[in-house]
């Protein structure tokens, strides 16, 4: 039995695509469901789509676009796979109660879903970002779901995942299955790799890529990620404006591109994504030590910093943010990782006014666009809004992108204009690269002219090139 054993760093609560919010729940997710397109970059680093569930999305009209789908689908219980059930899945977050951002983007996005014919479907959007439809993947209404992918959930429990090849699949795949080991320590990643334990670490830091035997196979990617750092926008001192900008000239941030690689943030938005090269960032206000004076003033004793301990360059981060501070102003908090720190942050909440605590954190996304680094982070409800930000001018120019009033461009732009100002965060760097490794087994056979990971580090075609010796 061929048996791919992929690292996962902690645990999804949910498989639900709809659900979705982090990389590890689209770790396993990603070779069961499948979107009506695929994207990718061209030569030019441009957005392109790829056919995957129907052809390339036809523009028919204003914000109208018909999607011909591909014949012969099913779901992974032989259930097809039609025009129906891409109009179920659409209405369905169209029209419910959003709980995610990828709901809630989608629900704000379809303004109609029309059925033109057993294998096609008309859809009517709100304001003319087709892109954004790929972040529908298609279920069918099992619960849990199925999906239209290579493979299927086999089985689950605290230690992990294993997916099975569905056999009935347009191109079947050439491993049997999939098997995802909960790895929580980096440091095992490095362990378990070099005791060929492990076939595929999709994110590996440098240092511990540096350390697995072999050398093994590596593939490095330029992704789109953002790394910041949030104010509890409900303490009293961070209110303050003077405050947040004190706190913004202790840091380093020519030490901190320098020693992590990260690259320099203007905003947000990361480099290549719509809305990047407008932002401006304004200039320190005070030297270091009257900043931390100002802090010091302000806070009235020591700040709270949480972060993941083993994340990329979480550590390394919280290490710059101390320095600058300096350790008699910061109280670190560790977390072991990504869902504990959310936990942490959401158990802090912004309702204790005297609770100053900040937060690292770092946000991606296959998509490059820039409503996914603006509105999930910065409007108000937003499960991701981690910080608590709630201005009513952002909220207002995304209604008014909704609604028709303003280009999303230039509502991009305002946007990001307005957060950079308010200084809900304060945005460390953009990753350059991010890394993964594969052991000596694993083959890899895309399509020709296709990329075997993309932007993020998922097999394009979900590990259906895949093969281990």
């Amino acid at each position: 039995m061929k048996d791919l054993v992929v690292a996962l760093t902690d645990t999804p609560q949910d498989l639900n695509p709809y659900q979705s919010n982090n990389l590890h729940i689209h770790t396993v997710m990603w070779p069961i469901y499948e979107p009506l397109f695929d994207i990718g970059l061209d030569n030019n680093h441009k957005l392109e789509f790829r056919p995957c569930l129907s052809a390339i999305p036809k523009p028919v009209g204003d914000r109208m676009y018909e999607f011909a789908l591909r014949e012969g689908v099913t779901f992974s219980n032989g259930a097809q796979f039609n025009a129906k059930s891409v109009v179920d899945n659409l209405d369905k977050v169209a029209k419910q109660n959003p709980t995610s951002f990828r709901e809630r983007i989608l629900h704000d996005l379809i303004n109609r879903v029309q059925l033109r014919g057993p294998h096609t479907v008309r859809v009517t959007l709100n304001y003319p970002y087709p892109e954004l439809l790929f972040l529908a993947l298609m279920t069918d209404q099992s619960s849990p779901p199925l999906g239209t992918g290579p493979f299927r959930l086999d089985s689950a429990d605290t230690s992990g995942f294993v997916l099975r090849k569905y056999d009935d699949y347009r191109e079947p795949a050439k491993l049997d299955t999939i098997t995802f080991r909960v790895i929580r320590n980096p440091d095992d990643l490095v362990t378990e790799f070099n005791g060929n334990r492990l076939d595929f670490i999709r994110d590996i830091d440098t240092e511990r890529l540096h350390k697995l035997a072999g050398p093994p196979q590596r593939i490095d990617v330029a992704p789109f990620g953002l790394h910041y750092l949030g104010f509890n926008w409900g303490s009293t001192a961070f209110k303050t404006p003077a405050v947040r900008q004190a706190f913004r000239d202790t840091i380093d941030f020519k030490q901190i591109e320098k020693r992590t690689g990260l690259q320099s943030a203007k905003g947000p938005i990361p480099p290549n994504v719509e809305g990047y090269a407008g932002a401006t960032l304004s200039s320190a206000q005070q030297t270091r030590a009257e900043a931390r004076s100002t802090l010091e003033k302000a806070c009235g004793g020591k700040i709270s910093l949480l972060y993941n301990e083993n994340s990329y360059y979480g550590a390394e981060l919280a290490d710059f943010i101390e320095s600058g501070l300096g350790s008699n102003l910061v109280n670190r908090e560790p977390q072991p990782n990504s869902r504990q720190l959310l936990q942490a942050i959401k158990g802090r909440g912004h309702e204790n006014g005297g609770d100053h605590y900040v937060f690292i954190y770092n946000w991606y996304s296959i998509l490059p666009a820039a409503e996914i680094f603006l509105r999930p982070l910065f409007v108000t409800g937003m499960p991701d809004n981690l910080t608590g930000y709630n201005e009513p001018a952002v909220n207002a120019v995304f209604s008014d992108i909704q609604n028709g009033k303003i280009s999303a461009a230039d509502g991009y732009e305002k946007v990001q204009e307005k957060i950079i100002a308010d200084m809900p965060a304060i945005y460390l760097g953009h990753s350059r690269v991010r890394h993964s490794a594969l052991s000596a087994r694993v083959q890899l056979n895309p399509k020709p002219g296709v990329a075997p990971l993309n932007v993020q580090s998922f097999p394009v075609d979900r590990y259906v090139g895949v093969d281990v010796l």
